[in-house]
């Protein structure tokens, strides 16, 4: 009988809040909280992040929710110290609408390895996990550079 009152209960709850009630009475509480916690929302993810072997796989579902840049560079590096004022500035333009992920070649080689990474500054655009559209090699100027960003 008791049963029969909390199904009541929460049908009658249901129809009043318009169904809003449902998903959250359809699950236990423990399920419905690691659901919002893995969900990532674009105001969740930072606009610009340094990649580490670490954070790589965090990044990569970034991807899904907002374009990931990916910049392989170097310390020492002149033409990438030369880009990354423009990359800083344009991401800051665009409202955070893609990530600047910084990985650094001499710390993580095998990232560079695992895209073919044969030169820098290179730029890879990538979306739903894989790498879309073309690359970006070389620093030729801001506004080669902001044509690039803006086929994003």
């Amino acid at each position: 009988m008791r049963q029969y009152r909390l199904a009541f209960a929460a049908l009658a709850a249901t129809m009043l809040l318009g169904g809003a009630a449902a998903p959250a009475l359809a699950s236990p509480p423990a399920a419905s909280q690691a659901t919002a916690t893995a969900a990532t929302t674009a105001a969740d993810i930072p606009n610009v992040v340094d990649v580490t072997a670490a954070n790589y796989q965090q990044v990569m579902q970034w991807s899904h929710t907002k374009p990931v840049v990916l910049d392989f560079t170097a310390s020492w590096c002149y033409w990438c110290k030369k880009q990354d004022p423009y990359l800083r500035q344009y991401n800051t333009a665009d409202n955070g609408a893609w990530v600047l992920a910084k990985v650094d070649v001499d710390r993580n080689p095998d990232l560079a390895r695992r895209y073919g990474v044969r030169g820098i500054p290179a730029l890879l655009n990538i979306q739903n996990g894989t790498e879309a559209g073309s690359r970006h090699v070389g620093f030729d100027g801001p506004a080669s550079l902001r044509t690039w960003l803006n086929n994003l």
